[in-house]
C-alpha cells in the first residue's frame, strides 16, 4: 500500500502501537501544506487545522505547486479522519520565502512527551531550487542556518522529546539542524530522518558533530533514487533503501513508497541509481568548490533577471529558459563550458533511465 492507503488503514493511535517510520513519512509530507493563515499562535487539532485550510483553499489554487505539495494537502485530508493523527496538535508554524531563501517548518505534537519538527522540502520558489544547487559548495545556505534556529528558538527551554524529520531537502535540514543545535536541544533529540534528502560535503560528513548524531539518523531512500543520493553520504550501506511504484526520476515522490503493515518493504539500491550517483559526483569533482559557485550563481541570476521566480515558469517554458541559458552574455566562458557539460550529463542520465 502507499502513504494515503497507509494512513486510512493504520486505525490505531499512538498508545495502542508507537511511532514508526511511515509516521515519520506522514508528518514529512504534511509538512509541505501550506499553513499560512490557517494555525495561529495557539496548539491545535490536525482535525480542527484541515476544517480551517479547507474553508480557505481549495486545490485548484494550487494548481501551479509541486506535487508535493498537492500530495501534503490529499494527506491532510486523509489524515483528519484517522484516529490515529486527528487529534495531534499543531504549533511553531514557520514559513520564508523570498529571492534569498525558502523554508518551512511545522511542530506536530504526538502525544505529552514527544514532538515531530517536519521541514518542508522545496517548494515552487526558485530560491529554494538556488538553495539546493548552492549546497554543493556552500554551508550553511540560509535555509540550513533557519532549520537551526527554529529548533534552537522553540526547544531549548523545552522538556519535551524531539523527532527531527523532513522530505528531500528538508530531510537535509533536519540533518543540519540536527548536527548544529545547541547542546540542551541536541540531548533530547531521539531520533532524526532524512527522506530522500541530499546529503553534505565532504567536510561535514568527516566532523565529530555528525559522528555525535549518527546513531539517532535514519537516511530513508527509494531503490532508484535521484535525489537522496546527490552530495555525500558516509554510506549507502546504512541507508533505508525502500521499495516505490514509480521510475527513477518520479519515485522521489514520498507517497509512492510501497507500504507493509508498519513499515516499508525493502528492497537493493538499483544499478541506475548507483551509476547515476557516479555520473554527477564525477562531474562535480572535476570543479573545486569557487568554480562550482561561479557556476550556480550565473545560472540563477540569468533565471532571475528575466523574472523567473517560481518553478512552474520553468516547466512551461522549458525549452525557451534552456535556449536563454545557453545564449545568455550573463554567463563566463567557464560557466557555459559546465553548462553544456550539464547538458551531456543530463543526455547519459536520461539514457540509463530509459533502459
Amino acid at each position: 500500500m502507499n502513504l494515503l492507503e497507509y494512513v486510512k488503514k493504520y486505525n490505531y493511535s499512538f498508545k495502542e502501537r508507537e511511532f514508526n517510520e511511515v509516521d515519520n513519512l506522514v508528518f514529512a509530507v504534511l509538512a509541505y501544506v501550506d499553513y499560512n493563515n490557517v494555525l495561529g499562535n495557539t496548539k491545535e487539532s490536525l482535525l480542527e487545522v484541515a476544517n480551517k485550510f479547507n474553508k480557505l483553499h481549495t486545490m485548484k489554487d494550487y494548481k501551479y505547486d509541486m506535487s508535493a505539495v498537492k500530495d501534503g494537502i490529499k494527506l491532510l485530508n486523509v489524515a483528519k479522519d484517522s484516529k490515529r493523527y486527528k487529534d495531534i496538535l499543531l504549533s511553531n508554524n514557520v514559513y520564508i520565502g523570498n529571492e534569498e531563501e525558502q523554508f518551512s517548518a511545522i511542530t506536530f505534537d504526538i502525544d505529552e512527551t514527544v514532538s515531530y519538527v517536519a521541514f518542508e522540502g522545496t517548494d515552487k520558489l526558485i530560491s529554494g531550487w538556488f538553495e539546493d544547487a548552492a549546497m554543493c559548495y556552500k554551508f550553511p545556505v540560509p535555509s540550513q542556518k533557519s532549520a537551526i534556529r527554529y529548533l534552537n528558538k522553540y526547544f531549548t527551554f523545552s522538556n519535551r522529546k524531539i523527532i527531527v524529520g523532513g522530505h528531500s531537502k528538508g530531510g537535509n535540514l533536519a540533518l543540519v539542524a540536527s548536527m548544529y543545535a545547541n547542546m540542551f536541544v541536541r540531548s533530547r533529540i531521539i531520533k532524526i530522518y532524512s527522506n530522500d534528502g541530499q546529503g553534505l560535503k565532504i567536510k561535514e560528513i568527516e566532523s565529530r558533530r555528525y559522528k555525535n548524531i549518527y546513531n539517532r539518523y535514519n537516511h530513508i531512500i527509494p531503490y532508484n533514487s535521484l535525489v537522496g543520493i546527490l552530495l555525500r553520504h558516509e554510506d549507502f550501506s546504512d541507508s533505508i533503501i525502500v521499495d516505490s511504484s514509480r521510475p527513477i526520476v518520479f519515485s522521489h515522490a514520498a507517497v509512492s513508497w510501497i507500504i507493509k503493515d508498519d513499515h516499508f518493504v525493502r528492497r537493493e539500491m538499483s544499478s541506475n541509481s548507483k551509476k547515476i550517483d557516479r555520473i554527477i559526483s564525477n562531474w562535480l569533482d572535476k570543479y573545486d568548490y569557487v568554480t562550482r559557485k561561479y557556476f550556480v550563481e550565473d545560472i540563477f541570476n540569468v533565471l532571475k533577471n528575466n523574472n523567473i521566480t517560481e518553478v512552474s515558469q520553468f516547466k512551461e517554458n522549458y525549452i525557451n529558459i534552456i535556449r536563454l541559458i545557453k545564449h545568455s552574455n550573463d554567463l563566463s566562458d567557464k560557466s557555459k563550458e559546465m553548462f553544456n557539460e550539464l547538458r551531456g550529463v543530463a543526455v547519459e542520465i536520461n539514457k540509463d533511465i530509459k533502459k
